[in-house]
C-alpha cells in the first residue's frame, strides 16, 4: 500500500509499505500443502505404491519453499517496520536487493532510476527502483571503475588473478555506466505510483532527477555489480595467497 502525502502537507514523507496479507497466505498455503502431501505419502506407502512417492515429495518440497518465502518476507517487513521505500526531507530509504535496508542522504544521490526486469519463469516484468550515487560516493560505478583500473595496473598479482581482472576490464565502458544504479530494489510485495513518487522527489529533492529506463537496459543498469563482487573476491584471494 502507498501512503500519499496528506492534503495540505506537501512536504510529508512519501512512504510505501510491504503488504502483509500475501506472505501470511503463502505461509498458510505452504503449511496446508505440506500437511496434505505428507498424508498422501503415508497413503501411497501403506498402499504399497512407492513409485508414486516422488510426485508427493515434489508437492511437499514446493510447499516448504512457498512457506519459507512467505516467512522470509514477513521477517523482512518486521525488520523495517513494514516500510519498503520512502522519500523524505533527509533522503531515500530503500530495502535494496540483495543489500538490505539502506538510507541514502541527498548529498550522495544524483538520480532516482525507475526501470524493470523481465521475469524468468512467467512472462512479464518486475518493476524496480534504483539509486544512482554521485561519482565519488562509495559504491558508485565510477569508484568501481577507478578501483578496477588501479587493480589491473598492479604488478604484484598472481597471473590467474590478473587474468580475472582483465576479463572484468572488458566490461561496461564509462559511457555504459552513465546511469548505472548503485543499489536497487524489486517491487515485490509492494507498489509505487510513478506520478506521486515523481512529485515527492520534486518536493524533497528538486535537483535530483527521476529517470525512466526500458527493461532492455536492465543489465546495463545493474550488471556492473557482479563485476564489483568479482573484483572484491579476486583481490581477497590474492591477499590470502600472499599471506599463506
Amino acid at each position: 500500500m502507498t501512503t500519499e502525502p496528506p492534503a495540505g502537507s506537501a512536504s510529508a514523507p512519501y512512504v510505501v509499505r510491504f503488504r502483509r496479507l500475501r506472505p501470511i497466505l503463502m505461509i498458510a498455503v505452504g503449511v496446508l500443502g505440506l500437511a496434505i502431501s505428507v498424508r498422501m505419502i503415508i497413503g501411497v506407502v501403506r498402499a504399497g505404491q512407492p513409485n508414486r512417492v516422488p510426485t508427493r515429495l515434489g508437492l511437499a518440497t514446493a510447499s516448504v519453499v512457498l512457506a519459507a518465502v512467505g516467512g522470509a518476507r514477513l521477517a523482512r517487513g518486521r525488520r523495517t517496520g513494514w516500510i519498503a521505500f520512502a522519500v523524505d526531507a533527509d533522503g531515500i530509504f530503500l530495502v535494496a536487493s540483495p543489500d538490505g535496508a539502506r538510507r541514502f542522504g541527498w548529498d550522495e544521490v544524483s538520480a532516482l532510476v525507475l526501470f524493470s526486469r523481465r521475469t524468468e519463469f512467467v512472462e512479464g516484468t518486475v518493476r524496480c527502483v534504483g539509486v544512482r550515487l554521485h561519482p565519488m560516493a562509495p559504491g558508485s560505478p565510477e569508484r568501481h571503475r577507478a578501483e578496477l583500473e588501479e587493480a589491473v595496473s598492479r604488478h604484484d598479482l598472481p597471473l590467474d588473478v590478473w587474468e580475472r581482472l582483465r576479463r572484468l576490464d572488458r566490461g561496461p565502458s564509462e559511457a555504459g555506466l552513465e546511469l548505472a544504479v548503485s543499489f536497487h530494489a524489486e517491487a515485490r510485495g509492494w507498489q509505487y505510483g510513478t506520478s506521486s513518487l515523481t512529485e515527492a522527489m520534486r518536493v524533497h529533492a528538486p535537483g535530483v532527477p527521476v529517470v525512466r529506463e526500458p527493461s532492455e537496459r536492465y543489465y546495463d543498469l545493474v550488471g556492473w555489480r557482479a563485476d564489483q563482487e568479482e573484483l572484491r573476491q579476486a583481490l581477497e584471494d590474492a591477499e590470502l595467497r600472499h599471506w599463506a
